[in-house]
């Protein structure tokens, strides 16, 4: 319920001028100054949500702009924007690859969709988990080549700032997959 009230402003602003409008009518048709004054008093109620809707953030829309906005930073070759992103407590895999980003040069990283942004149970601290399909196209040395990937991102707040915990990367149509399908593609990324 709270993704469709502060997460849509579209639907608010839709069912609010829909059934304004049906207001309007029902005053016009039948000349009651009950209807017009509920009208006019549902479209200042629809500001308001409206307005409420776009000023206030919810974790969702949070995170969905932190993981654009390290998108942004890979492309732009920002890598200290980007380290600064990446939790003090990471994985070895995560830091392994913090420490290698400086060698590669990125000319596109794009967001394709993101999939799901999921928030965890824990509230001290908050975790939340991003999937979603991204492009890259890089070059190392003499070696450029472009990559589509799924990527799951593990995110952690610390002091009200959301940091990069783990990662995960399949091949681009793992969040197409069955059960079966994704147990088997996992069992050979253990290996």
């Amino acid at each position: 319920m709270q993704e469709y009230l502060l997460e849509s402003p579209w639907i608010i602003g839709l069912l609010g001028s829909f059934a304004s409008g049906v207001l309007v009518y029902a005053w016009m048709q039948s000349g009651r100054d009950q209807f017009w004054k509920s009208s006019l008093a549902l479209a200042l109620a629809t500001l308001v949500l409206l307005l409420i809707n776009v000023t206030y953030k919810t974790d969702r829309e949070v995170l969905d702009a932190f993981i654009r906005k390290i998108a942004e930073d890979l492309q732009a070759n920002r890598f200290q924007e980007v380290a600064n992103c990446v939790h003090p407590d990471a994985s070895e895999q995560l830091r392994a690859l913090k420490s290698q980003l400086e060698a590669v040069e990125f000319d596109t990283v794009q967001i394709k969709k993101i999939h799901g942004i999921e928030l965890g149970k824990s509230t001290n601290p908050k975790n939340a988990t991003i999937r979603m399909n991204v492009f890259v196209r890089a070059s190392r040395g003499q070696n450029t080549g472009s990559v589509p990937r799924w990527v799951q991102v593990h995110l952690e707040q610390d002091h009200g700032k959301w940091y990069v915990v783990d990662y995960e990367h399949r091949d681009p149509q793992y969040e197409m997959l069955n059960r079966d399908g994704r147990e088997r593609l996992d069992s050979l990324y253990r290996q």
